[in-house]
């Protein structure tokens, strides 16, 4: 697998927060989307990996650290409602802001020679439909957010963890709550301890 290493550096998170027109959408991103200096492995444009948005998957990750700190704060609490006014609609425009700034950098190859790179991590995700629990795996978190749309009011993101053992988490947790879950799908009626259980077992065993 052959990829290009880029530094994502504070001038890029910069330039791309500036694409946005409205200042509090530029405000929002800056309160809610935390900077972090990171390597990148970016494949050649025109490809699955690079149109998929894998190469973004270590960005979106500090997001999400973020988002599952959010959903266990109180509902009321001004910083969560703040959260929840862009969510699911001003957080992925960013991630298009981003690659436009790289694409100016000519941070992505053109060789279409180049094998695309095969995805070694998954997202394992818990989110909360009304007074059900969907628990599921996805190798783009980014995407898949996007068919369940979780910006909506009914469909929330409580916790995601990224690991290389991503299924095998998923059969497990499916097994643990196998007596509240819905037939045939993967849905669970899941007690306010049973979700701070599954949290915690997300988290203790994921791999990297």
């Amino acid at each position: 697998m052959e990829t290009r290493k880029f530094l994502l550096n504070q001038s890029h998170f910069t330039k791309a927060v500036q694409r946005f027109k409205e200042p509090k959408h530029q405000e929002w991103i800056k309160t809610y989307f935390p900077f972090k200096e990171t390597e990148l492995e970016l494949p050649q444009k025109d490809t699955i990996a690079f149109s998929s948005r894998e190469w973004a998957e270590s960005i979106w990750e500090e997001y999400i650290k973020l988002c599952n700190r959010v959903a266990e704060t109180p509902v009321l609490d001004p910083w969560r409602t703040g959260f929840y006014k862009f969510f699911g609609d001003t957080d992925f425009e960013f991630i298009n802001h981003i690659e436009a700034v790289l694409l100016e950098e000519g941070a992505f190859t053109s060789d279409e020679t180049l094998p695309s790179p095969i995805p070694t991590k998954g997202w394992v995700y818990l989110i909360r439909n009304q007074d059900l629990y969907k628990i599921g795996i996805t190798k783009n978190l980014l995407s898949r957010m996007k068919q369940l749309e979780v910006h909506k009011k009914e469909n929330e993101l409580i916790h995601a963890v990224r690991s290389t053992n991503y299924q095998d988490i998923e059969k497990e947790m499916h097994s643990m709550f196998k007596a509240v879950r819905l037939p045939q799908t993967e849905y669970f009626r899941l007690s306010d301890k049973q979700v701070s259980k599954a949290q915690t077992n997300m988290d203790k065993k994921a791999l990297n």
